[in-house]
């Protein structure tokens, strides 16, 4: 009996991971916003490296979110590809029938992408990049043993960042998300300010995806725990 139930649990787990590759399989989705937020009192730590960044074009945008938004688009898209099979069109793939915030992304709300899109499937992406792990972010997929905020920390120059990612997802046939998902992932040791935080954003340096030290290293540690729960 015990063999025979140790077995059906394999063929599920087969099955629901076949499930998980096979969903989203081909299907083109259009983006519609992506919003990419730092937390204040991160924000402060990390204006002191400002001057890595090339001077912006528009005096809306910031300096340091606009080339780590564009960074963490395109390794999300990367893996949302590879890992689920779908399909992202270019951000600009509707032209004018959208609207677009000041880093060139689509931004506007579902109501409208129905109304001026012509896409089958939406997709909205929210990122919150915050010191420490917050009330909101436990439960979805947090890092437990590293719950520690970053103003409790004696040393100034320390911090213990997180980043939460929800992913939106919804069809042409209403305003309501056919799928909606987060990820947070926690760093696993205390930052030291440093430039060595932008590895890969600011040079050309390759950052360690396994490890949660730099801003993207953990990027990618938030989404590997939202496709987990993809």
């Amino acid at each position: 009996m015990k063999k025979f139930i140790f077995s059906f649990l394999i063929l599920f787990a087969a099955a629901n991971s076949f499930a998980q590759t096979t969903r989203y399989q081909s299907k083109q989705f259009t983006l519609i916003s992506f919003n990419y937020q730092i937390s204040n009192d991160l924000k402060a730590k990390l204006t002191q490296f400002e001057q890595l960044f090339p001077e912006t074009e528009s005096r809306k945008a910031d300096r340091i979110i606009g080339p780590a938004k564009e960074i963490t688009w395109y390794l999300l898209k990367a893996r949302l590809e590879k890992e689920t099979g779908m399909y992202i069109l270019p951000i600009n793939s509707q032209g004018n029938k959208f609207k677009y915030d000041v880093y060139n992304f689509p931004s506007l709300s579902i109501n409208s992408a129905l109304k001026r899109g012509t896409s089958r499937n939406y997709m909205k992406v929210d990122i919150m990049v915050s010191s420490g792990i917050t009330k909101k972010e436990t439960g979805y997929g947090a890092n437990s043993k590293n719950e520690t905020n970053a103003l409790d920390l004696k040393n100034n120059d320390l911090c213990i960042p997180s980043v939460t990612i929800e992913l939106t997802l919804y069809n042409d046939k209403g305003i309501l998300p056919i799928r909606k998902e987060i990820g947070t992932a926690v760093a696993s040791e205390a930052w030291e300010m440093s430039e060595e935080v932008f590895t890969g954003i600011v040079n050309r340096k390759e950052y360690d995806r396994n490890r949660t030290n730099t801003l993207l290293g953990l990027t990618n540690a938030a989404i590997t725990k939202l496709f987990n729960r993809l």
